[in-house]
């Protein structure tokens, strides 16, 4: 039975990101190397074989900025077309710490929620979940 489902059963890429807001709701934004369409984005990756999406998303951010983060609820999930995958995003607290960037990004930086660069639809419909959840959090 595991042979057919290895053998048969279609794969989907898996792409997670996460929202990481700070003490005053700015959001965590990358400028990308690979990403010339839309440089700024969340933190993010695409998960490597049998690994959680939860423990793959606190990777990236590890990974691309040296930081660490609490993990919050799942904000969103979808099957984008560009390229073909699922994508999961996740709220995240950044713990304090100084930023060790990765190779693939030239730059980060905290944005106010009014004033974000142009960004993927996912990730941008992401953002506006993660702000109206911490809008009803806090009232």
């Amino acid at each position: 039975m595991l042979l057919g489902i290895r053998l048969f059963v279609p794969r989907q890429r898996l792409g997670v990101t996460m929202v990481a807001l700070d003490e005053r709701n700015r959001v965590l934004l990358l400028r990308h190397v690979f990403h010339p369409e839309y440089p700024w984005g969340l933190p993010g990756g695409w998960l490597g074989r049998n690994e959680p999406p939860d423990q793959g998303v606190l990777r990236e951010l590890r990974e691309e900025t040296g930081l660490t983060a609490v993990l919050g609820p799942t904000l969103l999930v979808r099957r984008e077309d560009h390229p073909p995958h699922i994508g999961i995003a996740y709220l995240g607290y950044v713990q304090p710490g100084a930023f060790s960037l990765s190779g693939e990004i030239i730059e980060a930086a905290w944005f106010d929620p009014d004033d974000l660069p142009p960004l993927y639809p996912f990730m941008d419909d992401a953002i506006q979940i993660a702000l109206k959840r911490q809008q009803k959090s806090e009232a």
